[in-house]
């Protein structure tokens, strides 16, 4: 009979705590649930260190007990658990606070990755779900912009809440400050002229391609965006659009989740900015992410040598 395990991952980002809960079997990793809500505890972020609070410590911590509860009904053993923080803890001055408030009330211990590190787990997942020969691998989130090549990566502060603190939606201000910052950090780079292919991941790219393929938050299956080809002029289109409605407008627009509206049209800039930068005029949409790399590399460390975990499979 073969052995299947069940493991799970928690990331707590800057705008929104998620978890993935999987089953390894052979040289798979099996799609059990996953769960996203708004916390938005990098409230209040910019351009410098910030302080994690109250309120947002507080939605935090009832968004961990929820996750506790779905573990517990999918069987998930709390030793095959991983909570893991990023951008949202790492520029944080009251960093020792929080993490305690979160490892009292998770009853595990908090891992707080470093920039570098998000970068290699997020090229790592997206690479399981998606195959690609010389691909780069963007993962914006709320507080930060992870870059990874497979021999380079690097960490930008250039997340969807950041970048709104800073400029709003003033497009043209957020394309310059984000190409900026862009070719500083990859100009010493020279692997970046052999990348054939882009794949991102992260919460504003997950979110396009529910809005362009009409998924509603209700209808979210993984499977239904995983893979898909997002051009830049139908990102340009969304931008547009989204500039004339007001908040509560979009709040209705099927597949933008409530809790990101007032960030997403920053978040389509970075992107667009990042297209510009390397000359793509489109990149492939992975929902395999950090939570992903991350329970492949725990389920490699835990078997033997010679079987690592190759692939995703859905469950539909």
């Amino acid at each position: 009979m073969k052995q299947v395990s069940r493991f799970g991952a928690i990331d707590i980002g800057s705008n929104s705590l998620r978890f993935l809960a999987v089953a390894s079997e052979d040289d798979f990793l099996h799609y059990l649930d996953s769960g996203i809500w708004t916390v938005r505890l990098a409230q209040g972020m910019s351009l410098s260190q910030y302080e994690v609070k109250g309120e947002a410590l507080n939605r935090t911590l009832k968004a961990l007990e929820r996750v506790r509860e779905r573990l517990e009904v999918l069987c998930v053993p709390p030793e095959n658990r991983i909570l893991f923080t990023t951008e949202s803890l790492r520029s944080s001055l009251n960093v020792s606070e929080v993490t305690y408030a979160i490892e009292k009330k998770a009853g595990m211990k908090l891992w707080i990755l470093e920039g570098e590190e998000e970068a290699f787990y997020s090229y790592k997942g997206a690479l399981l779900g998606i195959s690609a020969n010389d691909a780069a691998v963007f993962d914006l989130g709320g507080g930060s912009l992870e870059l990874c090549g497979g021999r380079w990566s690097c960490s930008l502060p250039l997340g969807a809440l950041r970048v709104k603190a800073l400029f709003d939606e003033d497009v043209v201000a957020i394309e310059d400050y984000v190409g900026s910052h862009l070719r500083s950090a990859l100009k010493d780079i020279p692997d970046i002229e052999d990348v054939k292919e882009i794949i991102g991941v992260g919460g504003t790219s997950s979110t396009t391609a529910m809005i362009l393929k009409k998924v509603s938050i209700d209808q979210y299956h993984p499977s239904r965006v995983h893979g898909m080809k997002i051009k830049k002029t139908e990102i340009k289109d969304l931008v547009e659009a989204l500039r004339q409605m007001d908040v509560e407008a979009r709040k209705r627009l099927i597949g933008l989740e409530p809790g990101r509206s007032d960030i997403i049209v920053s978040g389509l800039c970075v992107i667009l900015a990042l297209l510009e930068f390397l000359k793509f005029n489109y990149y492939l949409h992975s929902e395999c992410d950090a939570l992903w790399g991350i329970l492949a590399e725990e389920v490699d460390r835990r078997r033997a040598k010679e079987i690592k975990i190759k692939g995703i499979n859905w469950g539909v």
